[in-house]
C-alpha cells in the first residue's frame, strides 16, 4: 500500500511582479528550508521509501542548500542522515545542516572528492546514498516549478525564465515539465531558458559555447551554491538548451554583488547565487521594457543563508 508522501509544505511559492516592468520573480526561496531543493528531495524520499521500504538511513553530498534540505526530510521522517559538504561550506548552511540533526562531515578538495567520499562512507556504514545530482526522482520533483509557472500564468507563461545553475537539476526539471505540458497539449510552446553562472565557475557556459573551460573554472565566487565544477549531467543540460532554444550566459563577481544588493533593495534577500540570474536580466534592461517581453527570474535561495558574505561586501 502506498503510503503518504514526505512533505513539510514545499512547492506553491508566489509568483509576483518585480519593480521592472515585464519582470517576475518567482520567489522559490521561500521553501520550507530556504531554497528550491525541497522540491526534488520530498519527491525523491517519497520515491525512494515507496520503491524500497524502511530506510536505514541516508547520505548525501552538498555545497549546502541540498544538504540542508536533505537533513530536514530526513529529520522529518525519523532517519539517521549522515551529510557531506565541502570545507568551504559558509558558516549558517553548516549550522542548519546540524540543527535539523545530521551528521555532518567537511572534506577538504574539490565538489566530486566530497561526493566521493560521500559515496564511499555509505557504501561502508550500509546507508543509502541519495545523489541529488544523480537521482531521477529528484528531478521530477523539479517539474513542479513549471507547472507551477504555467498554472501561476494563466497557462501563458513568459517568454524567457533566467535561472542560476550548478548541477542542473533545477534546469532539467524544469525543461521536462514544461516539455510534459506541451506535449499534452497544455501549452503551446517552451519559453526560452537561460542558464546563468558565474564566470569564476562555469563549466556549462564553457561546454555550451565550445570554449576552453579553464579559464572558466577558476573558483572562488561569491555565488557558493554554484560549485559544481564537472556537473554529471553536464552533456544533458547542453543538449536539452539546445534542443529547445535555451542558453547560457556568465556574469562578473561585480555584478553579482551589484545584483544582491538591488535585489535587497527592492525588498527580495536572496543568496548571492540566486543573484546571477537577476544580474544577468540587469545588463539588457532597456532592451527588454522596449520590447515588451516578459521576463521570469527564478530565486532560489534565501539570503538568510549568506548573511556573513553579505556583510563582506556591504
Amino acid at each position: 500500500m502506498r503510503k503518504h508522501p514526505v512533505t513539510l509544505g514545499e512547492g506553491h511559492t508566489p509568483l509576483v511582479h518585480a519593480p521592472t516592468p515585464n519582470i517576475y520573480f518567482k520567489l522559490e526561496y521561500l521553501n520550507p528550508t530556504g531554497s528550491f531543493k525541497d522540491r526534488g528531495t520530498a519527491a525523491m524520499m517519497t520515491s525512494l521509501r515507496n520503491i524500497l521500504g524502511n530506510l536505514r538511513g541516508v547520505c548525501e553530498d552538498s555545497s549546502g542548500n541540498a544538504g540542508a534540505s536533505v537533513a530536514a526530510y530526513c529529520a522529518f521522517m525519523g532517519l539517521p542522515c549522515v551529510i557531506f559538504g565541502g570545507g568551504s561550506m559558509v558558516s549558517e548552511k553548516v549550522l542548519q545542516v546540524r540543527m535539523y540533526g545530521a551528521e555532518l562531515r567537511l572534506v577538504e578538495g574539490s565538489r566530486q572528492k566530497v561526493e566521493e567520499e560521500a559515496v564511499n562512507y555509505a557504501e561502508t556504514n550500509g546507508l543509502l546514498y541519495v545523489g541529488h545530482t544523480w537521482n531521477p526522482y529528484f528531478i521530477e520533483g523539479m517539474k513542479t516549478v513549471a507547472y507551477e509557472i504555467a498554472e501561476q500564468t494563466g497557462w501563458n507563461p513568459p517568454d524567457i525564465i533566467y535561472l542560476p545553475v550548478s548541477a542542473g537539476t533545477l534546469l532539467l526539471g524544469l525543461i521536462k515539465g514544461f516539455r510534459d505540458m506541451v506535449e499534452a497539449g497544455v501549452l503551446e510552446k517552451i519559453p526560452r531558458i537561460v542558464a546563468v553562472q558565474p564566470q569564476l565557475n562555469a563549466p556549462l557556459y564553457a561546454a555550451y559555447k565550445k570554449l576552453d573551460p579553464a579559464p572558466f573554472l577558476l573558483g572562488g565566487s561569491v555565488a557558493d551554491a554554484l560549485t559544481q565544477t564537472n556537473p554529471p549531467r553536464l552533456r544533458q543540460m547542453v543538449d536539452v538548451l539546445e534542443a529547445f532554444g535555451g542558453d547560457v550566459e556568465v556574469v562578473s563577481e561585480e555584478d553579482i554583488i551589484k545584483a544582491h544588493k538591488q535585489l535587497a533593495w527592492a525588498g527580495f534577500y536572496t543568496e548571492f547565487s540566486s543573484a546571477t540570474a537577476y544580474a544577468a536580466v540587469r545588463r539588457r534592461l532597456d532592451e527588454i521594457v522596449s520590447s515588451q517581453e516578459k521576463i521570469l527570474i527564478i530565486l532560489t535561495g534565501l539570503g538568510h543563508k549568506s548573511m556573513e558574505q553579505s556583510k563582506l561586501v556591504q
